[in-house]
């Protein structure tokens, strides 16, 4: 159309002057002019036909043409290497490309795309553009994500995602990672102890089942392993032999406890592994030096808290702990404790000042390691004291009867003054808690680089950083007993006070349950010596006497005692009662005693928002391991825990939850 308007545009002038030149000529021949226009009529009729002939095929032409783009078109956008989706605001798909459709099959129109991607949130995406990966049917996608703004309102808009399949590039990024090597650091727990009177015939034959149960396990799975000494191993496995151990709870821990004893003690090992940081993965770095270190670091936390348990150290840092399940054996011999001795007069002699402390609230176990400690620095002419926090009003009495000692006036100062006396050339014990946030005086810690750590604890990952010396039997029944340990082999003319020999066997006594719970050989020859040396149980039993009133208290909070299914028994302290740490913990004891009670868990109200948690347990369940998930920890029956910024039905449910989760982890 717009060729016959152009057209015709310039044929005005020819007409024009062709009629003029006509008129000229009708003048003097008017049949002349005649039969010129009827010549010039006829010429033009034809030649308007060609023109409109020609036109008609040069537009069919160019319609062929636009037809042609337009299904190539159609076919470049449903064909291309890329899926294509449409979705509106209600994550409805509106349209899709045919390759969408091949790569996630078949689907009804209309239909909603959470459906096929099960994590999409549309209102994450809606009017923002960027990008996100996917998983479907096995494939990996990277999806772009762009907003379409239509002129209508905001409910005609549409979100246009594109999926690239980088499936290809994902599996090898995952081949290379589950490739990525893991350091193992391992040791026979306790191969002297079970070992101890069996000829070398059955020591030998004992090493070898042992040694063939650890190198089967793990060259199965392609692991490299080698041996230094008999009771250490190194090995080295790729990330996805770790993920295997780790999705069968490390079960070899099972089967090297059951290989059969002369003595019936079974056999245990602890195991450190550490994989690559997470940007040392990311960035493609690698220390071989570092992933030894803290594989070796792992195990020292696994031996720390008992043996028989692997401790993984995972990309972002976090330690995971798996096994773990029997008591901690006692051992038999105190080369260790004679070593330890040595060394701690070594430190004393070369410090100015000793300062020991304990956890805060502290009770008779923490208060009687401290005396100990004490009365060793004082017998090398060193200046000592002891570090109190003002929540001690359970040890109220013991540290009167100390005060009143002539030569034990000062034995106890307050954190400020603590903080005033320390210096560099302080030494610093810290006793019955290995945590930096638990100590009377967290700093401390900052205040000099000289400390001593003794413990008889499950050792935790936030352990006190670089001690000088690390003093931890988890199979002790208490410090106390640790401590007197020491006293034994520091000096052959150790003479303890009356008041320090009670304030040690009270410690022992407390956590013993009056020598019931966690007593061995050695906690019966410590108590001995502390007997010889003057302890009073009179005195002990003066110091744990409870009124009239108490006992009435606790006969009606076991009244009020909810029992659980599973054999949970669960107690609360109300806000009122006086010493309410040493009632819970008592009643969490008599909970565990009653008949069908295999788990007992007491709860009390501390200032500041603050509820704590005495759990307590007759061996089936690990209530260690459900404190540690709440951020407490102590030993397999006997743990405790503290809330902050909770209420008393939060901090229930907590427990509650933290304990089904370690039941589940164990049925596993």
């Amino acid at each position: 159309m717009f060729r016959n308007m152009l057209a015709k545009r310039y044929d005005q002038p020819f007409i024009l002057v062709i009629g003029i030149l006509l008129l000229i000529i009708a003048v003097y021949n008017w049949i002349v002019a005649l039969l010129a226009l009827i010549i010039i009529g006829g010429v033009y009729v034809l030649t308007r036909k060609n023109i409109m002939e020609h036109n008609q095929e040069m537009s069919r032409f160019f319609d062929a043409i636009s037809q042609s783009v337009d299904q190539a078109s159609s076919y470049a956008v449903q064909n291309l290497p890329i899926g294509i989706a449409i979705v509106d605001m209600e994550s409805s798909l509106c349209w899709a490309n045919s390759v969408f459709r091949d790569w996630i099959g078949d689907f009804e129109d209309n239909q909603k795309l959470q459906g096929i991607m099960k994590n999409l949130n549309i209102d994450k995406f809606w009017g923002k553009f960027g990008y996100f990966f996917e998983h479907i049917n096995d494939r990996y996608y990277r999806v772009v994500y762009k907003y379409l703004q239509t002129d209508s309102d905001n409910d005609s808009n549409y979100l246009i995602l594109y999926f690239e399949d980088i499936t290809d590039t994902e599996k090898q990024k995952i081949a290379c990672l589950e490739a990525m090597p893991v350091f193992c650091d391992i040791e026979i727990d306790n191969l002297e102890e079970v070992a101890k009177g069996m000829s070398d015939m059955q020591r030998a034959t004992l090493w070898a089942d042992v040694n063939n149960c650890l190198l089967d396990e793990l060259t199965e799975l392609g692991g490299f392993v080698r041996s230094y000494g008999d009771e250490n191993y190194v090995a080295c496995l790729s990330r996805q032999a770790l993920d295997v151990l780790k999705h069968n709870n490390f079960s070899f821990l099972e089967k090297i406890r059951a290989i059969h004893t002369v003595n019936r003690i079974p056999v245990t090992i602890s195991m450190g592994i550490s994989t690559f940081p997470k940007e040392i993965v990311e960035n493609g770095l690698s220390n071989f030096n570092e992933l030894a270190d803290k594989a070796r670091a792992g195990l020292d936390l696994a031996l720390g808290r008992g043996g028989d348990q692997v401790v993984v150290y995972e990309e972002d840092g976090s330690a995971h702990f798996y096994g773990g399940k029997t008591q901690s054996v006692e051992k038999n011999t105190r080369v260790r404790a004679r070593v330890v001795a040595q060394a701690m007069r070594e430190l004393i002699d070369s410090s100015a000042l000793v300062l020991v402390m304990g956890h805060e609230r502290e009770d008779y176990d923490s208060i009687g390691a401290a005396v100990g400690i004490a009365h060793m620095a004082k017998m090398t002419g060193v200046s000592a004291h002891i570090v109190i926090s003002k929540e001690s009003n359970a040890v109220m009495r013991l540290e009167k009867q100390i005060a009143d000692v002539p030569e034990l006036q000062d034995l106890f100062i307050s954190a400020d003054t603590a903080e005033i006396l320390c210096n560099d050339q302080t030494l610093l014990f810290i006793v019955d808690t290995h945590r930096s946030d638990m100590t009377v005086a967290p700093k401390l810690l900052e205040k000099t680089t000289r400390r001593v750590v003794i413990d008889h604890h499950r050792r935790s990952t936030d352990f006190i950083r670089q001690p000088l010396l690390t003093y931890m039997e988890t199979s002790s029944s208490s410090t106390s007993e640790l401590v007197t340990e020491l006293l034994q082999y520091y000096s052959d003319t150790v003479e303890l006070q009356k008041i320090e020999a009670t304030a040690l066997y009270a410690g022992i006594v407390v956590d013993t349950k009056n020598f019931a719970v966690q007593t061995g050989v050695r906690t019966f020859d410590a108590a001995a010596y502390l007997r010889r040396s003057g302890a009073d149980p009179q005195i002990v039993r003066e110091l744990f006497c409870t009124d009239l009133e108490t006992i009435k208290m606790k006969s009606r909070l076991l009244s009020q005692t909810q029992i659980l299914e599973d054999g949970v028994a669960i107690a609360v302290c109300p806000k009122d009662v006086k010493n309410a740490p040493i009632v819970a913990a008592q009643l969490a004891d008599m909970l565990i005693n009653i008949d069908d009670v295999n788990t007992g868990f007491s709860f009390y109200e501390l200032p500041d928002n603050i509820i704590g948690i005495s759990a307590r347990s007759d061996g089936d369940v690990n209530v260690q391991l459900v404190m540690e998930t709440l951020g407490g920890g102590g030993h397999r029956t006997v743990a405790g825990a503290q809330l902050k910024n909770t209420t008393m039905e939060a901090a229930q449910k907590a427990v509650i939850d933290a304990l089904h989760e370690v039941i589940h982890k164990e049925n596993e």
